[in-house]
C-alpha cells in the first residue's frame, strides 16, 4: 500500500491486488472509518491520483481525480513532454468513475511532487502548459469534468507551492535560495466561467505578503501552509521541520525528521477530522471490525 494524497481528515491510498492492478482507498486515520473505492479499469502505474475532500462542505461527498500520462510527439525543437491524456473522476455520491479526455485549452505536463488544493468544488494543480512557450500555470477542473482552465502563475517555475489557508488558495513563490517569500491569493473572479479572462496574470492574483529573509539557514524547501494562520511550513537539510510566521518574519522549529530529508520528499499535511462523513447516496467510510 502506498499513499498517494490527503485532503482536509482523509488520506487517498492505493493497494495492489496483483498483476499490475490496484484499488484506491480512502480513509479517515482519526474515526477508523474507510472505504475501498471500486477498480477503474485502468492498469499500471502511470497514473496520478488526487483527492478532493472539503470538511466545510461534506455532504459533498469525496471526489478521486486520477491523471493517466503519456509522452507527447516531439515539438519543434525535438522535446517530448509527458502530458495527461485521459482524466477519470470517482464520485463517492455516485460510487463510480467517469473517464473523458482533458479539455484544457492546451496540453498540460504535471509536476511531480507538487501539491493540489482542492476549492470551490474544484482541483487546482502547477502543471506546464505544453507547446504554450513553456509557461507553468495552475490547471483547474471541477469535480464534474465540465469546467477546465488553465491560469497563469505570478512567477514562471516549477518550485512554487500551492495550498489552503483562511479559506483562500495561496501561491507561494521564493528565489532560489528561500532569502524573499512572496504569498499570494487566487482572486475568486477566476471562478466565473461564462466570463473570457484576458491573459494577464494581475487579474487572478492579489500579493498577500511578502518576507524580506530567513536568515541562516541553507537547502530550503516550502512543504506546506497553515490552515488557518500566517504560517509556512519549511524542510531544512538538516533533517528540520521549520513554521514561519509571515508576520513576524521568525522561524521557528517544529520537528526533527526522522529519516534523511532530500528535495522533492513528499509531505501529507493532516488536520484531524472527527466527525463521520455523510455522504449521501454513495459508498459509505466503514469502521473495520
Amino acid at each position: 500500500m502506498s499513499v498517494d494524497d490527503s485532503c482536509d481528515g482523509l488520506f487517498l491510498a492505493r493497494i495492489s491486488i496483483g498483476a499490475g492492478n490496484f484499488r484506491y482507498m480512502v480513509s479517515n486515520p482519526a474515526t477508523g472509518e474507510y472505504t475501498l473505492l471500486p477498480h477503474n479499469g485502468h492498469a499500471g502505474n502511470d497514473s496520478i491520483a488526487y483527492l478532493g475532500f472539503d470538511s466545510d462542505a461534506s455532504t459533498e461527498g469525496f471526489h478521486v481525480f486520477e491523471f493517466a500520462e503519456d509522452w507527447s510527439p516531439p515539438d519543434h525543437r525535438g522535446i517530448q513532454f509527458q502530458v495527461v491524456t485521459q482524466v477519470r473522476i470517482y464520485s463517492s455520491k455516485t460510487g463510480a468513475w467517469v473517464a473523458m479526455e482533458p479539455k484544457w485549452d492546451s496540453q498540460v505536463s504535471l509536476c511531480f511532487g507538487q501539491p493540489r488544493v482542492f476549492r470551490n468544488g474544484c482541483l487546482h494543480l502547477i502543471g506546464l502548459s505544453c507547446f504554450d512557450a513553456d509557461v507553468f500555470g495552475l490547471a483547474i477542473v471541477d469535480a464534474q469534468g465540465l469546467k477546465w482552465r488553465i491560469v497563469p502563475l505570478p512567477a514562471n517555475s516549477f518550485s512554487g507551492f500551492i495550498g489552503k489557508s483562511h479559506g483562500h488558495l495561496f501561491y507561494v513563490d521564493s528565489d532560489t535560495s528561500l532569502t524573499t517569500i512572496s504569498v499570494y491569493t487566487l482572486s475568486g473572479e477566476i471562478y466565473n466561467w461564462g466570463v473570457c479572462h484576458q491573459d494577464d496574470d494581475c487579474i487572478y492574483w492579489k500579493l498577500y505578503k511578502c518576507s524580506n529573509v530567513i536568515p541562516n539557514k541553507e537547502s530550503l524547501e516550502v512543504i506546506g501552509v497553515h490552515p488557518h494562520a500566517n504560517l509556512i511550513f519549511i524542510a531544512h537539510s538538516n533533517n528540520q521541520v521549520l513554521a514561519y510566521d509571515l508576520d513576524r518574519q521568525e522561524s521557528t522549529v517544529v520537528c526533527h525528521l526522522g529519516h534523511t530529508y532530500h528535495r522533492f520528499m513528499q509531505f501529507f499535511p493532516y488536520v484531524p477530522l472527527l466527525s463521520c462523513l455523510p455522504l449521501d447516496g454513495g459508498i459509505r467510510l466503514v469502521t473495520p471490525s
